[in-house]
This record gives structure tokens, C-alpha cells and sequence, in this order.
């Protein structure tokens, strides 16, 4: 879908014809409006074809030809693949400045682009609009961040009443999400540094307070996620410790019950091979002195285990 924009007599943003738009926002478009774009306006194919890319790396670029820069950045969504908790993955948005209208396509829905085109935006300060579109995707990263850390704590205080795997597969969704962060965060921070070598993108002293918004969010969020990063590489470590050591009181107590209940057997079998019972043959006692034979031997192997700490 190819949505056009532009500002009315009063300065409001309202859809318009792609020949007078300003800002052009393209969203999960087809391969004939693709091609369409690329004819209509003379943009390298790369510039578009890039950021539908789920893969693609984030970058800036600039064509001294036609005088287009593409910057991508991966933004945040939320993965629909598993429903039972929050997680999150992160995919490419192009954001294209040319000398009279910027562009923005994404093969995914984009809401808070929805929201730009109800705000005050400036469309004609094109380097400013690319910067609001960056500091919303750096403040996006800290708010879906807030939300990870309250599914890791309501997983935390489940595994502390119980070790279940769903909550350990849980975890798992949760560290995934953060490793996706970190890796776009740190892509997008390169991108953010190389951003004013671009000649279309021009550093305003009015841009300033924008520009250091955008660092700050941008360094936050990467150390937030190095922090719960670390720490659930923390929490995983202690519960692998944890169900190895349930483990091994487990297979402590079952040969604990092998032991015992071998001895009165070995015993058993020892006078059931025509052996003379103890006391007499034909003595009613004569088992209940085998059993008392059989219990004295487990009870001093039992003393032995238990003096060397093994019980």
C-alpha cells in the first residue's frame, strides 16, 4: 500500500497525489508498485527492494547519481508466533530522503508512522523528520524493554514456586527477544554515527536537543539490554545448576534404595541355597533371625554411609 501526504493551507498532514506528496509512506507493497516507484521517481531499486528485506543489515547509503540516501534501521514488533508471552524480533524500515519528498517503506505495518500522519510533523524539514522517526524507534526499544523485564520477573516468581519447562521455555523467548535487541541496537547506533556524512541530512542547530534525545534513548536502551542480558544469563546458569543438582539427589537416592534392598536379598539368597538356617532347620524363629541378620547388615552399611556423610 502506497499512502501520500502533504500539508493543507492550515498545516495539517492530509493524503494527497504522489506527484505533490512531501512524505511518501510505503507499506508491504507489491512488486508492481515497486517497480512503479522506481520508474515514477528515478530511485535506485536497491533504495526500495533493501528494506523489505527481513535480513537486511541496518546502513546508510547515498546515490550520487540521483541524489537519494536510504538509511535503514530494525525497529521492534512483537512476535506473533508464540502467544503464551511477550517476545519480540525486530525488522528493516527504509527510510528514503530525496531533494523534494522523503519516503519510508516497510514490508510490515508500521503504527506509529499511523500516528505521525495525525501529528504536527514539519514534512518540508525532511533531515527532521527522519531524526523523529528515529528517536520514536529508540524510544519503542525502551518501552517494549519495560515489558520484557515484567515478563521476566512474573517468570522469576513462577520458577520460584515450581521448575517447569514451559517457564524455562518462556525464559528462553525472553533472552531470544533480547538478543534480537541488542543486535539491532548496536546496528542502529552505527547508523545513528554515520548519519550527518550523508549530504541530504543536515545538522540544525534547532535539531540539537532532537539529536541528543537521540543518543541518550539509543545508549539507554543498549544498556539496559546488556543488563538483562547478563542477568538472565544469570538466571539461567543458577537454574541449570539447580535442576543438575535435583538430578543428582535423585540418582543418590535411588542407589541408596538399590543398596539397601540388595543386602537382605544377598542374604536371603545366601541360606536359600540349601544352607542351615540359623538356629534350627526346622525352627519357626529361624527367619526371624535371617531378617535380623539382613537388618544388622544394612544398619552397619547405613552407619558407614552416614558417618562418611553420604546419608
Amino acid at each position: 500500500m502506497i499512502t501520500a501526504y502533504k500539508h493543507n493551507v492550515h498545516q495539517d498532514i492530509h493524503t494527497t497525489s504522489l506527484e505533490e506528496a512531501l512524505w511518501i509512506n510505503i507499506t508491504e507493497p507489491s512488486r508492481e508498485e515497486v517497480e512503479s516507484l522506481i520508474e515514477r521517481f528515478n530511485i535506485p531499486e536497491d533504495f526500495l527492494k533493501d528494506p523489505l528485506d527481513a535480513d537486511e543489515s541496518a546502513r546508510v547509503e547515498f546515490d550520487d547519481e540521483t541524489g537519494y540516501s536510504l538509511i535503514i534501521i530494525d525497529f521492534p514488533i512483537v512476535n506473533n508466533t508464540n502467544n503464551k508471552i511477550i517476545s519480540f524480533m525486530t525488522i528493516p524500515l527504509g527510510i528514503i530522503i530525496g531533494h523534494r519528498r522523503i519516503m519510508t517503506i516497510c514490508d510490515h505495518e508500521v503504527d506509529f508512522l499511523d500516528h505521525f500522519a495525525k501529528s504536527s510533523q514539519n514534512l518540508h524539514y525532511r533531515s527532521q523528520f527522519a531524526l523523529n522517526i528515529l528517536l520514536t524507534i529508540s524510544n519503542h526499544y525502551n518501552r517494549n524493554l519495560r515489558l520484557l523485564n515484567k515478563s521476566r520477573l512474573r517468570i522469576e516468581r513462577e520458577l520460584k514456586k515450581k521448575v517447569t519447562n514451559k517457564q524455562l521455555y518462556n525464559l528462553m523467548e525472553v533472552e531470544k527477544s533480547l538478543v534480537y535487541f541488542l543486535a539491532a541496537l548496536k546496528g542502529n547506533e552505527d547508523v545513528f554515527n554515520k548519519l550527518f556524512k550523508l549530504p541530504p541530512i543536515k545538522r540544525f542547530e534547532e535539531d540539537e536537543d532532537l539529536i541528543e534525545d537521540l543518543f541518550v534513548e539509543t545508549n539507554q536502551a543498549i544498556e539496559t539490554t546488556e543488563l538483562h542480558t547478563r542477568i538472565l544469563e544469570s538466571i539461567t546458569t543458577s537454574y541449570e545448576s539447580l535442576l543438575s543438582n535435583d538430578m543428582n539427589n535423585i540418582m543418590k537416592t535411588l542407589t541408596l534404595f538399590t543398596v539397601f534392598l540388595t543386602l537382605p536379598t544377598l542374604v536371603f539368597s545366601f541360606f536359600g541355597m540349601n544352607v542351615p538356617l540359623p538356629l534350627n532347620d526346622h525352627s519357626p524363629t529361624s527367619w526371624i533371625a535371617t531378617l535380623g541378620i539382613s537388618m544388622i547388615i544394612v544398619a552397619i552399611v547405613f552407619l558407614l554411609l552416614w558417618r562418611k556423610g553420604k546419608i
